[in-house]
Formats: structure tokens, C-alpha cells, sequence
């Protein structure tokens, strides 16, 4: 019931902004806000979202299906609900900045309760760098040294990428046995996984250790992490028919969910990634239902699950909307938030006649730069379409803005010079198919 409320308040609260036409920014800005808790699986932020977006939907004017705007699915997800707390020599570290929590770690502690602290001392802390794991020969069978009792620290202090790959394989396995801490020098990367270990397995950054990790060389612990089983999420769903009765379709699509919330005082809020996705595929919505396509109905759909490993889009596929052999092609929208170095298209080396058609209503719109093409990849919600034989385009944006699964994907980290380019070339395009 308390969620519910929440969920109640958080809608009249966003959707009492009425709007002559789209704000692309405003919406933007909500989708990234704490009430959405960064539109991930903990306190039930990609609910709120998939509310949001429906709502929003109504309000441009854009139809449900016969069968409304959800589209329900489930699946199982490894989440962080509230307890998160690292020290060492009993400094606190902050999530987010100084380690982050891998997403297949396991917890001192399981749903509903967390009262288990990990102690680690000198006496059961090893810590293992280039030089231990080739000596020790720590290769994925090789088992047979590992302490049960050890919190074993993996020294990922390397420059050549393929040994920091190694290493971090190494750090995966060693944690299906054993606690672990992963010193690392680059970014962090969070992503969501389905799976939970049955071990602790941290990611931290080593300058941050090195400082910390003296004298008494004491590591608490205490986690809460709580794997959900069969959670269920949706798929939202708009559609405009065509201008003239048509059993063919476009779909434009764009993934709103986000990694969500590691403990209570941390979010990720995926404003490239890809709240500004969703934000294109609305703006592109309303000026297609004040105009309408000629010849195919427009099928407008935000994945849910795409961080999760693409399972909105794969269930949508399996359990199609609309006849698949009618879908004259899906333009799918992410990292919408900057381009000032160009555009990228996915299947742009596949599907050569759609994208010289993108080149050249670049070439009049002068959105972007560049129009560059990749060939095939398994990288965001128009793969599994595509393996169904489906004419799709995945496009994302190129610029300065690197923010990506992190905690510094804001809102006021987005550009937006090349947003109302993009529209239009977007629109253009889909016109012209």
C-alpha cells in the first residue's frame, strides 16, 4: 500500500505540469529525480517510470493498443535495497565514489533482515596482485590453494588491457568461492545482473585502499541484497495509426529502465542512458501524431528489462504486438543527450539502403556532423527484432559527455544541441521508408 501511494503521489505530483507541446528537458529532469529511484528494481522505481511514461503518453495524445499501454512480463533480478556499508579501519567509504558493489555479489544479509557484519582482519585477508596470481597459478581450475575463511583482495593494478581482463576473470571466479575485493584504477561501470553469488564481491578503487589499508588492516562489511524472482516488469506501449488504413507498422523504441539503487543513499539516474532515449521517442510521437505516417501505423514502445539483459525487448519478440513480417522497420533511440561529434547507427553496414536514406536526410537537416555505421551487434532492444528478420537501426549519439553507468549520468551533465536536429532528422527518415 505504501509503494502505491507513493507511486499515486509521485504522478499527480510530475504530471500537474500540463504542456502545449513536449518539454523534452522537463521530462528529462523527472525521469532522473531520487522519486524514481533510478528507474531500477528497488523500491519498484521502473513501476513509477512505466506510470510516468503512460501518463505521458495520454497527455500527447497518443493511443494505448486494445490491450493498453503495459505489456507484462517477468524476470529475475539481483538488487541492493538498503544496507551498503564498506570500511576499512573503520573509515567509511561512499558508494559510488570510493568502490561499487559487483552486481552479482551476494550480502552479509538477505531480505527481510540485515544484521550480518563481516569482520576481516590481517590474519584472513590476502591480498593477491599480477605477480601472486601467475606464481600461484590462480587460473579458473585451478582451486585447489583457496581459504574459505579469506577475504581474498585482487590486485587489478595493470595497464595492458588484456592482462585487466584476466584479472578481473580471475576476481569473477575466485568470487563463487570466496569473498572478494577488486582493485581497480578505471571508472566504474554498474550494470544489473539476474544472478546472485554466493560470496561478497566489491569493487573498489585502489588509491582508495592503499590509503586506508594500514596499521590495524581491518575490513567490515555489511550488505543487504535481496534477489527477486519473477518481478515483474512492462513494456509501455503507444500507437498512431497511419494517415490511410495500413497493416503496415514503424516502431521507434527506447529503453527507460536504469541500474536503479546500490543501498539507500545511492541511485544511478541515466540521463543519457537513456532517459534522453525516451525523451526522443516521445518528442518524435507527438510530431508524428499531429502528422501522421502516410503509410505505416507507428508502433512507439519504452523496453523495460534492457539492462537486465534486453529481456523486454526479447519477450516483445517472442510475444509480438504486431505481425512481425508487417514491420517496415524499428528505429531504436539511446544516448540521445549530446552529438556534437555525430551519430552512430548499428545494422548501418547491414541494412546499407536505410542508412545511405539516414546519410542523406543528415545531409538536408544538418543535425549532426557525421552519420557513422556499425555492422551487427547484440548491444541494445533492436537485436532480437533483427534476428527475426526485422529491417532495425540501433542509434546512439557521439560527444564529450562519457558519463555511462555511473553516478554522474545526470541531468545537468546532458547538452542537448543536436536533440531538435535529431527529431528532425529522425522524422525525415521514417517519412521516407
Amino acid at each position: 500500500m505504501k509503494a502505491i501511494i507513493c507511486i499515486l503521489f509521485f504522478l499527480i505530483h510530475f504530471l500537474s505540469f500540463g504542456q502545449e507541446s513536449f518539454d523534452y528537458q522537463e521530462f528529462t529532469k523527472k525521469m532522473c529525480s531520487p522519486e524514481l529511484h533510478g528507474r531500477g528494481y528497488v523500491n519498484q522505481g521502473d513501476l513509477i517510470a512505466a506510470k510516468f511514461i503512460s501518463f505521458q503518453m495520454k497527455e500527447l495524445g497518443i493511443e494505448s493498443l486494445p490491450s493498453g499501454y503495459f505489456q507484462a512480463f517477468t524476470h529475475n533480478v539481483n538488487t541492493f535495497p538498503d544496507t551498503c556499508a564498506v570500511q576499512i579501519n573503520n573509515q567509511i567509504l561512499q558508494p559510488g565514489l570510493d568502490y561499487v558493489i559487483n552486481p552479482i555479489s551476494n550480502g552479509t544479509c538477505r531480505y527481510p533482515k540485515c544484521n550480518g557484519i563481516k569482520s576481516y582482519d590481517k590474519k584472513n585477508i590476502e591480498i593477491m596482485d599480477m605477480k601472486h596470481l601467475f606464481e600461484e597459478q590462480w587460473d579458473a581450475p585451478l582451486w585447489g590453494n583457496y581459504d574459505p575463511k579469506k577475504l581474498y583482495v585482487i590486485d587489478n593494478n595493470v595497464t595492458v588491457d588484456s592482462l585487466s581482463i584476466y584479472v578481473h576473470q580471475v576476481a569473477q571466479n575466485v568470487s563463487k568461492y570466496n569473498d572478494v575485493i577488486e582493485l581497480v584504477n578505471d571508472k566504474f561501470t554498474w550494470s544489473v545482473q539476474a544472478k546472485a553469488n554466493n560470496h561478497l564481491y566489491v569493487q573498489m578503487k585502489k588509491n582508495i585502499f592503499d590509503s586506508l589499508y594500514v596499521d590495524e588492516k581491518s575490513i567490515k562489511i555489511h550488505l543487504h541484497n535481496n534477489h527477486l524472482i519473477d518481478y515483474e516488469s512492462n513494456n509501455v506501449i503507444g500507437y498512431i495509426p497511419s494517415k490511410k488504413k495500413s497493416k503496415g507498422t514503424i516502431m521507434i523504441t527506447a529503453h527507460y529502465d536504469h541500474l536503479g539503487r546500490m543501498g539507500t543513499e545511492t541511485y544511478f539516474p541515466g540521463a543519457n542512458d537513456n532517459a534522453s532515449g525516451v525523451a526522443m521517442l516521445l518528442a518524435l510521437g507527438e510530431t508524428i501524431k499531429s502528422k501522421p505516417l502516410k503509410k505505416y501505423n507507428t508502433l512507439l514502445v519504452a523496453f523495460a528489462g534492457e539492462e537486465a539483459g534486453l529481456v523486454g525487448s526479447k519477450y516483445m519478440s517472442e510475444n509480438p504486438l504486431c505481425e512481425i513480417s508487417k514491420i517496415r522497420f524499428l528505429l531504436n533511440l539511446d544516448i540521445m543527450g549530446s552529438g556534437e561529434h555525430g551519430i552512430t547507427a548499428v545494422n548501418g553496414r547491414v541494412f546499407k539502403k536505410e542508412f545511405k536514406l539516414l546519410q542523406k536526410m543528415n545531409r538536408k537537416t544538418q543535425a549532426v556532423p557525421v552519420v557513422k555505421a556499425r555492422g551487427k551487434a547484440a548491444n541494445s532492444d533492436h537485436y532480437f527484432f533483427t534476428e527475426k528478420g526485422v529491417r532495425s537501426f540501433f542509434v546512439y549519439t557521439m560527444g564529450k559527455n562519457k558519463n555511462y553507468h555511473d553516478i554522474f549520468d545526470t541531468y545537468e551533465n546532458l547538452n542537448y544541441n543536436s536533440f531538435n536536429g535529431l527529431a528532425k532528422l529522425f522524422d525525415s527518415f521514417l517519412r521516407r521508408l
